[in-house]
């Protein structure tokens, strides 16, 4: 029995220290982050906001200017992502002697979109709504641009033309993607010292092997864990409890943020912060 609860405590550390650390191998590698090119049912997203639990949990780390620095510059990165999709496309139509007028149209508003969210201040107290809203006009351009383009040439068509396209890595996709990489490096290494605080005992040359990308993640947790479990019963619980409460109030951070979104009202448009 005693064995039984020494296990189910080490394993409550392990699924509390994933969540501290936000990023592994996938989400620093360029090309993985999400393209907001979900289907839809049809509800126009500007007027009433997006926010699914996947927005939710992005928005757990935005209580401060690195978290914030790091969401928004993953947005960015997937407007460009989609306006270079987008381009190629346009350009192929022009090829096929298409009318793209309406497309170019809404590539000229995710020109405009991805100035915006370069301009949203970090430090600022509603950063989090405008990541919000601004991830939702995104989601809201790029289903529009889906559309449009389906319109023009149907489903067999499209799929011809989508084979014709092939990603193409810009100066400014990567350059962002080693911002990204580097914010989240930098997010990772607080982390993981505020851990080791908790611990009490601190092993800079595992941190120092991940920063400089010898480790992954993954394998920094894993050397984390063995730590803890050569500790005694008390320890590993008072490491349990301190993690879950840091956990518990970032939850409530993202929760009060969502409220106050709410509060404000959905769909009242947004814009540059003044």
């Amino acid at each position: 029995m005693k064995k039984i609860s020494t296990l189910l405590i080490m394993l409550m550390i392990l699924i509390s220290i994933s969540s501290l650390a936000i990023a592994d191998e996938s989400e620093e590698n360029p090309g993985e982050e999400e393209e907001y090119e979900e289907e839809t049912d049809g509800q126009n997203e500007t007027e009433d906001l997006d926010i699914d639990n996947d927005t939710i949990k992005e928005i757990e780390i935005m209580n401060n200017s690195l978290g914030s620095e790091i969401r928004l510059l993953q947005l960015q990165k997937a407007i460009i992502k989609n306006l270079l999709k987008g381009e190629m496309a346009v350009d192929v139509l022009k090829g096929l002697d298409y009318n793209t007028t309406s497309l170019e149209a809404i590539l000229s508003e995710m020109k405009d979109l991805l100035e915006e969210v370069k301009t949203v201040n970090t430090s600022s107290n509603n950063s989090v709504q405008l990541f919000v809203e601004l991830k939702s006009v995104a989601k809201n351009l790029t289903k529009h641009f889906r559309e449009t383009i389906k319109d023009l040439l149907g489903d067999e068509k499209l799929k011809q033309i989508r084979e014709r396209i092939k990603e193409n890595i810009s100066e400014e996709l990567e350059n962002c993607s080693k911002m990204i990489r580097n914010k989240i490096r930098q997010f990772n290494r607080n982390q993981l010292y505020k851990l080791y605080g908790i611990i009490g005992e601190a092993n800079n040359s595992f941190v120092n092997e991940y920063l400089n990308g010898n480790i992954s993640v993954a394998e920094l947790k894993l050397q984390i864990s063995k730590t803890i479990n050569q500790m005694n019963k008390e320890k590993k619980y008072e490491i349990f409890s301190e993690i879950k409460e840091g956990n518990i109030k970032k939850k409530i951070h993202a929760k009060a943020a969502i409220e106050d979104i709410e509060n404000k009202g959905k769909g009242k448009g947004h814009g540059k912060e003044k």
